[in-house]
């Protein structure tokens, strides 16, 4: 019986929010211990489900749950929170000591308020604590950063193929399964990684269609001919001020020289479309036009994209609404901005109540201004939804509280955490049925193009600020390695090199 270690630590961070991922932000998504991780996890729908689920219902193991921390995309995360996490799982190895396996499911694109590369210090203390032979395996959002620290102490890496993201749960599997192979076979695979020069913007980069569809395409095909056992090409999360940032290549075949030959094809491949990858979004004006008299016949989705939620941004952007009011605009329009003391005055006047609020621009105002109006109290839902659609389908998602404005024929819903607003049923679960409206906003870079497909076809970022703006040289970005494409003028054949997971 082989003994595997399990757990979930998941977060994306934003180094350009000013915002500081605390205990009551994973708090929001549940922490969970020891076997409540189990109950919590399998049978779901995400990565965590599909690699727990390969080893639960294996005869040959035995699961040995630490603890699950998951938050939505914010700041840095508190470098306490992860240290506490590292203590669990070290503390259950050796409690169940001697182990056979250590298996994580991870976002990978997380850094701490003191160290960069938050997965790769999990990893390394783990890999500390059980040494050389006990294997390791985790699985990863395609927008990890992978560095070297986390080649280096895993044996297996397996990332999304997919954006948006809809083979979560089977790289979840991906991993599981290549992990208990070692174990059962005794042999280890080459796991080869290649850093690639470049940061792209999340809007471009699509798998459903186009370059990158064709590139997974290639992927897939080398390893379905058996000349490799999995790859994994990362975008990386593209607002990290880090070190050691950049995309990726990983892949795991049994030669090493098939591992080295095709992780530097799929990244030069890769690196040869940057320059057709990019992205430039419509103008606010643009998307408000196509909702006025509801002209295309169904909803327009609109995205304020530069204040996605999904990548860490805060959530308090206004510059819809604030559009939307100075233009006197009778839409019927629905949109969320976070805001912690808006939403408690407006709990506190109560449903019915009209009033002034003055909204937006508190937690980042050095990219979002306040707009000021006065509005009614429409409805004080229950702040807690549970998800249907995408990567959090089957998993409860609070807002922290909830409190509906009405301005003008305007919905405007306020809360406390800045969730991932891309899903309709996060509309739903506080009575607004998107259908019903002439415009929904959102705020997502791309998936919620795979969320919306089915509410309408009419689906547009539209061009604001904020700090997941697909402008990234806007940012200022210090500390990334240079040259860096879209930075710096790279040239074509500027050197990469294999990193392998050998120790």
């Amino acid at each position: 019986m082989f003994k595997i270690i399990y757990g979930v630590f998941t977060q994306e961070t934003n180094t350009f929010s000013p915002l500081i991922c605390k205990r009551e932000n994973f708090m929001a998504n549940g922490i969970f211990f020891g076997d409540e991780v189990i109950e919590r996890h399998y049978g779901k729908t995400d990565a965590s489900a599909g690699m727990l689920e390969i080893l639960k219902d294996a005869e040959d193991v035995e699961v040995i749950p630490t603890a699950s921390y998951r938050a939505q995309s914010y700041g840095r995360v508190d470098q306490a929170i992860c240290e506490e996490f590292i203590e669990i799982v070290l503390k259950t190895i050796r409690e169940n000591a001697p182990v056979d396996g250590v298996f994580l499911s991870l976002h990978g694109g997380m850094s701490l308020t003191e160290d960069d590369d938050g997965i790769g210090l999990i990893l390394e203390k783990v890999r500390e604590e059980v040494g050389p032979d006990v294997v390791m395996a985790a699985s990863t959002d395609l927008h990890a950063n992978i560095t070297r620290k986390v080649i280096r102490n895993l044996d297996i890496l397996t990332g999304f193929h997919e954006y948006p993201h809809t083979d979560v749960y089977e790289t979840g599997r991906r991993a599981a399964v290549l992990g208990m192979d070692i174990l059962r076979t005794g042999v280890r695979p080459c796991m080869t990684s290649v850093k690639i020069p470049m940061i792209l913007q999340a809007e471009a980069s699509t798998t459903k269609s186009g370059p990158l569809k064709e590139l997974i395409s290639y992927a897939e095909g080398v390893q379905e001919s058996g000349e490799i056992l999995d790859f994994s090409i990362y975008h990386m999360q593209p607002w990290m001020d880090i070190e050691e940032a950049g995309a990726c290549a990983v892949v795991i075949a049994k030669d090493p020289k098939k591992a080295h030959q095709y992780a530097m094809d799929f990244a030069k491949r890769y690196y040869g479309l940057r320059k057709v990858l990019q992205y430039h979004p419509m103008s606010i004006d643009e998307g408000l036009d196509l909702a006025i008299g509801h002209k295309t016949g169904e909803v327009v989705v609109l995205s304020d994209a530069a204040d996605n939620t999904s990548g860490g941004a805060t959530g308090d952007s206004t510059y819809v609404l604030t559009r939307i009011l100075e233009r006197e605009l009778d839409i019927k329009a629905a949109l969320v901005v976070a805001d912690p003391v808006a939403v408690e005055e407006a709990i506190a006047l109560g449903v019915g109540a009209k009033a002034t609020f003055t909204i937006g621009g508190k937690l980042d105002p050095r990219m979002y201004k306040p707009v000021t109006f006065e509005a009614t109290v429409k409805a004080i839902p229950n702040p807690v939804v549970l998800e249907t659609e995408g990567m959090k389908k089957g998993h409860p998602v609070s807002f922290g509280k909830v409190a509906i404005l009405h301005v003008r024929n305007t919905d405007v819903i306020l809360c406390v955490y800045p969730q991932m607003n891309f899903s309709p049923t996060q509309f739903r679960g506080f009575g607004i049925e998107p259908k019903d409206y002439d415009m929904v906003m959102v705020k997502s870079s791309l998936a919620y193009k795979e969320n919306f497909k089915e509410v309408s076809s009419q689906l547009h970022n539209v061009a604001t600020m904020g700090s997941c703006t697909s402008d990234l040289v806007s940012l200022g970005f210090t500390r990334i390695p240079r040259p860096m494409f879209p930075f710096d003028d790279t040239p074509d054949d500027i050197p990469m090199e294999c990193y392998d997971s050998k120790r």
